[in-house]
Order: C-alpha cells, then structure tokens, then sequence
C-alpha cells in the first residue's frame, strides 16, 4: 500500500475519532441542561448568555477541525427547556391531584347496600339475614278504660336475592315474637313472607310474578275493628299475582291480574267470649290494564282501568246479606323518575263497588293513589304516600266504607352512623251508608346507632289514635329498643 494511502486512512481514523467523541460531547451538555431546566427554567437572555460561554470555553481558534464541530452545535430553545421545567414539576404534583372529590355538605357518600350488608353467598343466591332482640311496652286507652303491658320481642328479617346474569329473584321475610312480662297478654306472632320473580322475556318484555302470606293482629284502628275486643282477630292474608310490560317505541303497556284472600280468626270480648269472624273470610280477583306514553325518560302519563270480583266464602253473613261485589276503577296519573332526587307516581280517578244484595248501598267516589321518595338534599329522605281503599263491611245494613290514607316519612342523618326518623300519618273513612266518619291518625318518631356494619341500636316510639261520632275513642302509645344483627 503506498504511502499515500496510507495518511488518508490515517486521517479518516482521526476524523471518525473525532466526531465521536464530539456526539458524546453534546450527549452529555444536552442531559446536563434538562436537569438544570427542571431545576429553575431560565430565561431567553440567560440560554444566550450561557451557549456563548459554553461556545468560548470549549473552542479552540487553532484546530480547524474542532472550531467546525462547534459551528454545527444548535442553539437551546427556550420554549423546549420551559416545557421540560413544566413537564417536570406536573410530575412531581402528580401524587397531589389524584384526591377523591368531597361532597358539598361534607358528609361522606352513601354505601351501597351491598356494602353495608354483604350477606351471605348460597349457591347463586345472597342470603341477608338480621335478628333483633328487645324490649318494649304498650298502652291502649279505650274511653275511661287504660290497660298497659311490657313485654320482650324477638324478630328475624331476611332477604334471599339471586345473582343471575338475567331475571331475578328476590325472597323477603319478616316475623317477630313477643312475650309478655306484665300487663295483659298480646303475644301471638306476626310475620310475613314475599317472593318476586322478574323474567327479562327480550329488551323490551319484562314479565313480573308476586306470591305472598302475611299474619297480623287486627288493629283497632281499623273500619271493622271490634269495638271494645281486648283481643282483635288475626288476619291471613295470601296474595298471587302476574303482569307483563311491554315497551313499543314510546309507548308502554302493561296487563296483570291479582289475586287475593283473608281469612279472620275470633276476637276476645271484655267479658272473655270469643267472637266468630268467619263471615269476613273472602276473596278478591282483579284485571288490570295499564297504557303509558313517554313524554321523556322522566315522565310517563298513563291511564289506568281494572275489573275485580270479591267472592265470600259464606254465602250470606251472620245477618244475612249477600256480600259479593263487582269492583270497577280507572284512573289517569304520570309516572316520574327524576334520578336520586324525585320519583315516584300519583294517579287519580273512580272506584265502585255494585254489591250483589240490593239491600246494601253501593260503594263509590273518587280516588287519590300515589307515592314518591324525595331526597332534598344528602343525608334527607322524604317518602310520601296516597293510598284509596274500598273497604266493605259485615255489620249489618253497613256496605262499608272509601278509606283515604296520607302518610309521610323523613329520614335523617344526624350526625355519622346515628340516622333519625319522624313519620306522620292519618286516614279519614267515608261511610255510605252512616252518618259518622272514622278518622285515625298516627305519629312516630325514631333513631338508630349504627355501632358497626354489623349491628344496630334503635330506639322507636308510636302514637295511635282513632275517633268516631257514638263509638269510644281508641289510643295506643307503644315504645321499643332493640338491638339487630346483620350479616
């Protein structure tokens, strides 16, 4: 290889060294800078003042080569190092601005019910059992006449809901127990058992199926309470019932029927004679039709009509009258579901009862039916509810009555875990066939200390009070504490 070849690997060597470690050169002033920039961005004027130094020191006006490298430096952008302080410092902040949002009146967010009862998993079902122990007291005033009791009352809640992906269904059971410490004796057991099926048929069928049973004491409240009983008669009640709702654009439809039937034990005299009550035993069947137009997701007007038949199982009563009835009603309301904050119904029309016997008088009038749950604000519930009943009677030439019942029930959180509740009801009755009206009004007032997830302390006091022209008036006051147990 000749010589001159030779010096022009040489310095092609030389060059290739040189660039090289130029690179690295600038490598290292660029990582330099970023972290100087992420420490105080400096300003256009201070960036100049620094790359002229940087410029000054590193050249050298002797080699050729080196000054070159130096001319293909680039000059530092102002706007990138502001970027990299700017990108540094939202990194830096970054643990600070992910904080849960808080509510406006500072109380925390409700729990789901899932959460604050997990329940128990049974197969493809949740079981959410509660047991409640405590005791009480209660005392009736009848005219002149007062009668108290203390007594200790053991109740069992539950809910068994099923966890499949479509339709459901939701079992609810509620019973208590009393025993009498002193005092006249009331300790029958009262409880109630109900189960909802929903099929989900396709996106715009849902089908509903309802079966029941409930035992109560008759109050003495109540249109046929026995005047005077120091026992009232217990009620069985079972009910069935089927719908299907069907969506067709904007409207909504739905078909059902219903069935019902009570039956009624004997009622306690003063004197301690037992009083037959089988003649009260019935059933009643109805049809009902629903139409609805979706004015908007949050409202729904609808019309309403269904056709019922209430069949004795006596064919007349003590007094010999045919009890049997046709019931006829419509109504026209809306519907509105305005989220968390408003929802509800309210519907109003006209209701007939034609009984079969043309001794008895028919039962008619207008109807008023609604209810609706209002949340004004976190932390308060409001329920409210309007209900029409027609309800006949046994007692003889009577065909009975239209009770009109308003009821109210305000929820509220008083401070953390410790909620309170008032409620408010009363009811005016309509005889057809009497001169004198029954009105019954109620009050409640209660708390509860939610000592853990688990367990509750409640606390509840109640006032009833039922007056009519030429009939004693009735009051019963009743106080509770109770401990429950929730899983």
């Amino acid at each position: 290889m000749s010589k001159r070849a030779l010096d022009a690997r040489l310095k092609s060597r030389i060059l290739s060294s040189l660039l090289i470690a130029a690179g690295a050169t600038l490598m290292c002033a660029a990582d330099a800078r970023a972290q100087s920039a992420t420490m105080a961005p400096p300003s256009d004027e201070t960036d100049r003042t620094r790359a002229a130094t940087t410029t000054d020191q590193t050249a050298d006006p002797g080699d050729a080569d080196d000054q070159a490298l130096q001319d293909v430096q680039p000059t530092p952008d102002a706007d990138i190092d502001r970027n990299a302080a700017a990108d540094a410092a939202l990194r830096q902040d970054l643990g600070r601005q992910n904080l849960s949002e808080q509510t406006v009146d500072g109380l925390r967010p409700r729990r789901p019910e899932s959460e604050e009862t997990p329940g128990i998993p049974v197969g493809a079902f949740t079981l959410r059992p509660t047991i409640t122990g405590g005791a009480g007291f209660e005392r009736e005033k009848s005219s002149d006449r007062t009668k108290t009791r203390s007594y200790l009352q053991t109740g069992l809640k539950g809910s068994l809901t099923s966890n499949w992906s479509e339709h459901e269904l939701r079992i609810d059971t509620n019973g208590t127990w009393q025993k009498t410490l002193s005092g006249f004796k009331s300790d029958d057991p009262e409880g109630s058992i109900n189960a909802a099926l929903r099929l989900d048929i396709s996106n715009d069928m849902i089908a509903n199926l309802t079966a029941g049973y409930s035992l109560e004491r008759e109050d003495i409240g109540d249109a046929n309470a026995i005047d005077g009983a120091t026992n009232q008669a217990e009620v069985a009640t079972w009910t069935a019932g089927a719908s299907i709702t069907r969506d067709l654009g904007l409207i909504r439809g739905t078909l059902g029927v219903d069935f019902e039937r009570e039956t009624y034990g004997d009622a306690t005299l003063s004197t301690g004679q037992r009083l037959d009550q089988s003649d009260r035993n019935q059933n009643t069947a109805t049809l009902r039709g629903r139409l609805g137009y979706e004015l908007s997701p949050a409202l729904i007007p609808f019309i309403e009509a269904s056709y019922g038949r209430m069949i004795y199982d006596n064919t007349r009563d003590g007094a010999g009258y045919l009890r049997d009835a046709d019931l006829y009603a419509a109504k026209t309301g809306v519907e509105f579901d305005m989220g968390e904050k408003l929802r509800g119904e309210i519907g109003a029309g006209y209701t007939i009862a034609d009984f079969k016997d043309g001794r008895l008088d028919q039962l008619s009038g207008l109807t008023i039916n609604g209810d609706a749950n209002w949340s004004p604000q976190r932390g308060t519930d409001v329920a409210l509810g309007l209900k029409t009943d027609v309800e006949p009677s046994t007692s003889a030439g009577s065909s009975g009555s239209i009770a009109y019942t308003t009821d109210m029930a305000l929820t509220q959180v008083i401070i953390e875990d410790l909620r309170g509740k008032l409620s408010a009801g009363a009811t005016w009755r309509d005889y057809k066939s009497a001169a004198a009206h029954q009105t019954v009004y109620d009050l409640g007032a209660g708390v509860t200390w939610g000592i853990s997830r688990s367990l509750d302390l409640t606390a509840d006091v109640a006032w009833e009070r039922s007056s009519q022209k030429g009939s004693a008036t009735q009051e019963t006051l009743t106080g509770l504490v109770s401990l429950s147990l929730k899983r």
